[in-house]
């Protein structure tokens, strides 16, 4: 298959030749400073429909301070999951990319190696459980009051959509601002160093407040950002992150702890070190697994999805 559609006259010559995932919004059609104005649109959208969730939310149920319902749950995932459509569509509209670069090289999401990809996940975050509980290892909050009056919805609302809640954070994250980034900058290092930042500050962690915290979230996002281009998608570090957030909460609503989970502002040492030594474990496995089912990391498929003729339309 052709790499690139045909430019027209006057079109700005890019980079010829199979291209890394991070370089997917640097195309021919569109000139670079788009994306910036693509990440800020993406922005826009998401405070303003998290604004109308939230206040619905709200409007039905506000939760005391330090306290997370599962109502409170539901409206924090929902509003992270309207990243993907928010992210797709000014990909697909605003640079004209062809549909399917975000999630990975091969234009869409490789369900397989997704699949492995979250088994691996699930039993690292299982084991990291294990020493949790027998290892001496702190957690954010030490006063337990046994399982929460609703861990049952909580655990409920977990299972149905934090899976899409990380997705959302990776589409956004280490999907369109990593090739945001990488349509102005051609090194991957900065493109995956860039987004670990901005991630770690959009949770509003600073090293100055709480080193172990914004270690803890830097690491994540450094290794997730290495996947990516590792892989050539998004599926390991949606694995990843959605593995990390299903235990997460599953074991802050049996343990009555889930606001302390969800707006974290420090954590102990011990847990940090046992996260990083977590992200990095999958890292090595996600990559041999990578290796082993031969995934693309380079593009093959035109950047700008080819023109529709007059009275045809794309299916």
């Amino acid at each position: 298959m052709p790499y690139d559609v045909a430019p027209r006259p006057g079109d700005e010559v890019r980079d010829a030749g199979p291209q890394p995932y991070h370089r997917l919004l640097r195309n021919q059609v569109t000139q670079s400073w788009t994306v910036l104005v693509g990440a800020f649109a993406v922005l826009a959208g998401w405070m303003f429909a998290s604004l109308i969730i939230l206040s619905i939310q709200q409007s039905i149920r506000k939760d005391p301070e330090g306290t997370v319902s599962w109502l409170g749950l539901l409206a924090t995932n929902l509003s992270l999951i309207v990243l993907i459509p928010l992210c797709m569509l000014v990909a697909t509209r605003l640079n004209q990319q062809t549909p399917g670069l975000l999630s990975s090289v091969a234009g869409r999401i490789r369900w397989r190696p997704l699949v492995w990809f979250s088994i691996a996940a699930v039993a690292l975050e299982l084991v990291a459980l294990v020493f949790v509980e027998f290892g001496g290892v702190d957690v954010l909050s030490s006063e337990h009051s046994g399982v929460a009056k609703d861990a049952a919805a909580v655990i409920a609302v977990t299972l149905l959509t934090s899976t899409f809640q990380a997705a959302g954070e990776e589409y956004f994250f280490r999907g369109y601002l990593m090739q945001t980034v990488g349509a102005l900058v051609r090194s991957r290092v900065v493109a995956v160093l860039v987004t670990a930042v901005i991630f770690t500050m959009a949770h509003g962690i600073w090293p100055w407040e709480s080193p172990a915290l914004f270690l803890d979230r830097f690491a994540f996002g450094v290794v997730a950002g290495l996947l990516v281009v590792r892989t050539g998608g998004l599926e390991a570090s949606i694995a990843a992150h959605a593995a990390n957030n299903v235990v997460t909460f599953i074991y802050a609503a049996l343990t009555n702890s889930v606001g302390d989970s969800l707006g974290a502002k420090d954590a102990p040492w011990s847990l940090v070190l046992l996260d990083v030594a977590k992200f990095v474990a999958f890292g090595v496995v996600a990559v041999l697994l990578a290796r082993r089912q031969k995934l693309a990391t380079t593009c093959n498929l035109p950047l700008v999805a080819p023109p529709v003729e007059p009275g045809k339309r794309l299916v």
